[in-house]
């Protein structure tokens, strides 16, 4: 009997900048700060499993839109930190294409800005970031899919290297909605995202995604967890 093909994905993605404005603020600015509306818009595609037949399914689409201002020229390491937020938690970019879509938005504003030179160097550059998703599914079934497992957890080794950060203003703990206190420690996400360490750590023994946005950590192949819980930390299985 013939085993079903595997559902895989391919992604990829196109940018488009351009200048909307040039405004002079009204209070000063150390240097041109940068206002960038990204629009973002992911189109599905469906391939037909049956390998005999080249069919794809007319495409689906998402829209998402975000503005944010952005130091570019100053703070730009910040600034590019805050932009990846942005596309993975609210512009829903697949996490593969995060780091090129960062430098394709980042180069490209600050070569817009560059082009607006006859104003002053203190101005309020706002910039248009459109971006397309292209997503190609292939093999397996819609059926297959909604049946398959939802929850894959993340690799201990994943677990193990999240990083602690310090909570620098007023958050709440999307796993247990409850609030981290400002000066406190949390574990950090690779995608920004903080948690209380107890919480992330559970969460992430029964799914890698992170639960604000759609990025996933490497997920766990031995196809087990037996984690035991005590107090607020999570003692690992060896």
């Amino acid at each position: 009997m013939d085993q079903p093909m595997e559902r895989r994905s391919e992604v990829s993605c196109c940018c488009r900048l351009s200048t909307l404005a040039v405004i002079e603020p009204e209070t000063d600015l150390p240097c041109t700060q940068f206002l960038i509306t990204v629009k973002s818009t992911t189109f599905t595609f469906n391939h037909a499993s049956d390998e005999e037949n080249d069919a794809v399914s007319p495409p689906t689409s998402e829209y998402y839109s975000h503005e944010l201002q952005l130091d570019l020229l100053m703070d730009e390491n910040a600034s590019r930190a805050k932009l990846a937020e942005a596309l993975l938690s609210e512009l829903h970019c697949p996490p593969e294409l995060c780091a090129a879509m960062v430098d394709k938005v980042a180069n490209g504003a600050v070569a817009e800005e560059a082009s607006s030179r006859p104003f002053s160097d203190f101005m309020l550059v706002h910039i248009e970031a459109c971006l397309d998703v292209f997503v190609e599914q292939f093999g397996g079934s819609e059926e297959e899919e909604a049946t398959a497992p939802k929850f894959v957890p993340a690799s201990r080794a994943a677990i193990s290297k999240l990083e602690t950060a310090t909570v620098e203003e007023s958050a709440v703990c999307a796993v247990c909605l409850e609030e981290m206190a400002v000066g406190s420690d949390s574990t950090c996400m690779p995608c920004s995202h903080l948690y209380h360490r107890g919480c992330i750590v559970e969460w992430l023994q029964k799914s890698r995604v992170c639960p604000m946005c759609r990025f996933s950590l490497p997920a766990d192949l031995s196809g087990r967890w037996s984690g035991r819980q005590t107090g607020s930390s999570i003692l690992l299985p060896d």
